[in-house]
């Protein structure tokens, strides 16, 4: 015998009516006519697809002014045969309801196609039948979907208003469309991939876009791709619309003159990379000696996109080379440097570091908790590496030292000299009389020129020609430079 795999749901009521006790119908009749019309009945979907062993839904809005007595769901090869009688579950007739009732096909079932009916009967006897087909030919896997252009979009209308969007779509049973909307720009195109009589299983997308020019702003893009059940894969991207680019990489210079071999000059740490704090929003973070210049550039190696003060307007910021002049720090001290490259405007201000230079030359004393020993010494600080003239190693028992700017406690300075090519590779630390790591200490990570003082990251070196060099450091703004000097 077949066994049944069937579960009810309940019935949900959105509203009822009451029944007046007037009416045309039989005086014997507990539940008076209104208006002796059939049922109504209005199924979601007269074809539902599925497989075995998934859940489905058997729905539909059922209606009836007399009030609904019965609905009963009959399929014998599904071994179906439900019975509904509403006044089990409600007091009262009701004349609105929406029928939700949940069915699994058995994995053993034999057959590919079934027809459910669906016989809704009133009070005064009247029925309605529906039908529901149901075919073994469902979809339950989602399309994949593979964006290849960039996540993060940035259209500069000065630059054009054109980008070609990619993606890679595929679905196990095939693609019905795939579609790009940007709802906020009004924008929406659908491409119809292919129909389940000639079924593609993959397809990409790559058309060249045009964006609005007088939107600027950033916006939702949104990816999606649907097979022929209606199974939707969605990715997105942010659209940001802009007069210039916003970069995600930003330096500063602080000297004079635009030749591209001032920036090539150094092995290291010039130009200084800023801080990117918002879209369009960049801070540098430097130390002037008096009067300073200072100008913002977006490539390492040159001056073709440069950002600076407005000559004729100098409270302005300005990329215009031929109006373009360096922003001034006047007095000597660090300063915090803001530009906003959208809204052409820059603000700086003048700060001191909330903590102190190192102590060194000062006596201080080393302790170990562990038995209570004390050792006085005096402080030092420098490189702990390998690669140059007079290296120590990794060892704290001695470090390479470096010297305090008279002018600048927080920048410090050591002279390294390569008698040949060498693979510089150090850790900036003090000096400690029993070998003891003390912070604070950086490590220098040559693979992109910074320095770690958390310990997250392991020492990186580089390779670093023949010739003598200075290093300065400076501990607070936790930047550092080597400079060939006169190789």
């Amino acid at each position: 015998m077949r066994t049944r795999s069937l579960k009810d749901s309940l019935f949900y009521v959105f509203f009822g009516v009451g029944f007046f006790l007037t009416g045309c119908g039989d005086d014997n009749n507990e539940f008076p006519e209104v208006d002796g019309q059939l049922p109504g009945l209005e199924l979601i979907s007269e074809h539902i697809r599925t497989l075995t062993g998934y859940e489905f839904s058997l729905k539909g809005k059922i209606t009836d002014k007399d009030g609904i007595q019965s609905i009963r769901l009959f399929c014998p090869e599904l071994s179906l045969e439900k019975t509904i009688s509403l006044l089990q579950y409600y007091s009262e007739p009701q004349s609105e309801y929406y029928l939700d009732y949940a069915f699994t096909i058995p994995d053993d079932i034999e057959g590919n196609s079934f027809i459910v009916k669906v016989f809704v009967t009133d009070f005064g006897g009247r029925t309605t039948e529906g039908e529901i087909l149901i075919t073994l030919d469902g979809d339950y896997t989602l399309p994949t979907l593979t964006v290849k252009s960039a996540k993060d979009i940035n259209i500069v209308v000065s630059e054009g208003t054109e980008y070609t969007v990619q993606f890679q779509s595929t679905d196990n049973k095939g693609l019905a469309y795939v579609e790009v909307d940007v709802p906020e720009l009004n924008f929406n195109e659908k491409v119809q991939v292919s129909t389940e009589a000639n079924p593609l299983t993959s397809y990409e997308y790559s058309n060249t876009l045009s964006f609005p020019v007088n939107k600027l702003g950033t916006y939702k893009m949104y990816l999606r791709a649907s097979d022929f059940l209606g199974n939707i894969a969605v990715d997105s991207c942010n659209v940001l619309i802009s007069l210039v680019k916003d970069y995600t990489s930003m330096f500063y210079v602080d000297f004079e003159g635009s030749d591209a071999s001032l920036l090539l000059r150094d092995e290291f740490g010039v130009p200084a990379m800023v801080k990117h704090t918002a879209n369009f929003q960049y801070e540098a973070r430097c130390y002037s000696k008096g009067n300073t210049p200072i100008r913002f550039i977006v490539n390492e190696d040159n001056f073709n996109i440069c950002f600076g003060a407005d000559k004729d307007n100098p409270n302005k910021l300005t990329s215009v080379i031929d109006k373009l002049q360096p922003i001034i720090l006047p007095e000597s001290g660090y300063y915090k440097v803001c530009i906003k490259t959208q809204e052409e405007t820059y603000s700086f201000e003048r700060y001191i570091p909330d903590s102190n230079p190192l102590p060194i030359g000062q006596e201080v004393m080393a302790y170990n908790p562990g038995d209570g020993g004390k050792q006085s010494y005096i402080y030092q600080f420098g490189l702990a590496g390998t690669g140059f003239e007079g290296a120590f190693g990794f060892s704290t028992n001695q470090v390479y030292e470096m010297t305090p700017n008279a002018e600048n406690p927080y920048e410090l300075s050591c002279e390294l000299r390569f008698p040949k090519e060498d693979y510089l590779n150090f850790t900036l630390t003090p000096c400690h009389p029993w070998g003891w790591w003390e912070s604070p200490s950086w490590r220098y990570i040559g693979s992109d020129n910074h320095f770690c003082g958390d310990g997250s990251e392991s020492n990186i070196g580089r390779d670093i020609p023949a010739g003598t060099y200075t290093f300065i450091f400076d501990t607070h703004l936790v930047q550092g430079k080597l400079i060939p000097k006169n190789n």
